[in-house]
């Protein structure tokens, strides 16, 4: 069949298509209008005006013109070989005459060169009606199908190469996929349980080699898991690139694996090579690996709503080993709100926030909830909980008084809560102790109360000095100052 169209035009530029992996024996023309005078036979001519051209691509011109072929004197190849390719660009309705009078551009495809395991040189624009090129194996076997195409139209040729295998030498590794994942039923989309290892077999000249059975096995796993690891397939093909991978899929123990991966050379012998590392680790969360900590328990939040505190849940699994981002924690409050819920990070933590509202507790209860081991045994629910001791910075008192030993001076602090009780003072506030006529011995003249655990005694805060007169026969005055959060002030002096 032919395609036609009129073109007045002193050049025609036509682009190659490539087609891989077989094609089309005959071509299609392409028609196109020249001017000049008719010519013919195996030689380049012209048209009279106004009169169609029809390109065809084959081999040879005039008389011995093939359509549809390219033509090489080389069509079976070594492994890495070369050779020249040549296709006619002929005027079909001048007598298969070579096409002179313009520039033609032919493009040239093949699967090999798609896929990189050849090359050809494309494309070719000639003038004179002969577009060679040259084409070179660099992997690709057994065979390639080679297509001269112009851009625009259907006119096409192609040639069946044959390339010899390479004999393949050696077996290399690729980096896996993942190199650490969670065992069997812990696996997640961000951490998935298993991962694809692919290795490349290659030729002595470190050329992919395609068509090798490679053989996968595993070393590592731990002697008796209740679900061991796997790899599948067990055998594979390596593809046009010389590769081939396999999927390793995590058993129930926490383990370190790799996949070796062989082949038979030409010689008889075998060739194998191991993928890096894979860590198999971190289960579900056990009973005692669970741990809430919080970044201040005694906020000053009697009086003030939207006082914030942090919650952190760490948990580990039986290994010890932390809880990688399979796992997502509960939490609940009797008194104030919480953020309902967070997923542990690859460190197998997470964090909340405790926000002081209504309904007011003075001690309020934070509970952090999932599924994990229990250390009875078994599968179950597992928790956490946590008290806040929620304080204030209304009406501060400080009395100082002597101490239990010599020299030593102390100040109890309290605020007052909503029902004017005397409770703890809550975390940061601060003791100061200042002496005329005489010398703090204590490193530290400024106490701070810590948020960091519960108090031991909520009614107060007591902290101490040592202090002594500058001179033994005139009194020193030791004077303490208590500034809570809230900037509320309280005083006592002490005649030492």
């Amino acid at each position: 069949m032919s395609g036609k169209f009129l073109a007045r035009a002193s050049a025609l530029s036509l682009a190659a298509l490539l087609a891989a992996c077989g094609g089309d024996g005959d071509s299609t023309p392409l028609v196109s209008a020249g001017g000049g005078n008719t010519g013919g036979g195996t030689g380049g001519g012209t048209t009279d005006p106004g009169q169609e051209t029809v390109i065809s691509l084959g081999k040879g011109t005039g008389s011995s013109f093939v359509q549809g072929q390219i033509e090489s004197n080389i069509t079976n190849l070594p492994p890495r070989g070369t050779t020249s390719l040549k296709v006619s660009v002929v005027d079909a309705a001048n007598g298969n005459a070579l096409v002179t009078d313009r520039d033609v551009e032919v493009s040239f495809r093949s699967g090999c060169s798609t896929n990189g395991t050849a090359t050809i040189v494309s494309p070719i624009i000639t003038g004179s009606g002969v577009a060679e090129t040259t084409y070179t194996a660099n992997g690709c076997a057994p065979d390639d199908t080679v297509t001269a195409s112009i851009d625009g139209a259907q006119a096409s040729a192609s040639i069946v190469l044959r390339i010899d295998s390479s004999d393949a030498d050696r077996i290399t590794s690729n980096a896996p996929e993942f190199t650490s994942i969670a065992p069997a039923g812990s696996g997640t989309s961000d951490r998935p349980s298993e991962s694809e290892v692919s290795f490349t077999v290659v030729d002595q000249a470190g050329d992919p080699v395609p068509g090798v059975t490679v053989s996968f096995r595993i070393t590592g796993d731990t002697a008796s898991p209740s679900i061991p690891v796997t790899i599948d397939p067990a055998e594979a093909t390596s593809n046009a690139a010389g590769q081939v991978s396999t999927l390793l899929i995590a058993g129930s123990d926490s383990t370190v694996v790799r996949v070796i991966a062989g082949i038979e050379k030409a010689d008889g012998g075998v060739s194998e090579t191991q993928s890096a590392p894979i860590a198999i680790n971190s289960t579900i969360p056990i009973e005692s690996g669970l741990t809430l900590a919080a970044s201040n328990f005694i906020p000053d939040a009697q009086f003030t709503a939207g006082v914030e505190v942090e919650f952190s849940i760490f948990a580990t699994d039986k290994n010890g080993q932390n809880v990688r981002g399979n796992t997502t924690i509960n939490f609940t409050t009797v008194g104030g709100s919480i953020t309902p819920e967070c997923p542990l990070s690859e460190d197998g933590t997470c964090t909340v926030i405790w926000r002081s509202q209504s309904p007011q507790e003075t001690k309020p209860l934070i509970t952090a909830t999932t599924i994990g081991e229990l250390t009875a045994g078994g599968v179950g629910t597992i928790s956490q909980s946590a008290e806040l001791f929620i304080s204030s910075s209304r009406n501060p008192t400080v009395a100082l008084s002597q101490g239990p030993r010599t020299d030593e001076y102390c100040a109890s602090v309290s605020v007052e809560d909503r029902n004017g009780a005397l409770i703890h003072p809550p975390a940061d506030t601060e003791v100061e102790f200042t002496i005329s006529d005489g010398e703090i011995l204590s490193a530290e003249t400024t106490k701070t109360v810590r948020g960091s655990f519960l108090p031991d005694d909520e009614t107060q805060f007591v902290t101490c000095v040592f202090a002594q007169r500058s001179d033994a026969a005139t009194p020193a005055r030791l004077t303490v100052t208590v500034t809570t959060p809230g900037d509320t002030l309280a005083e006592d002096l002490l005649n030492i």
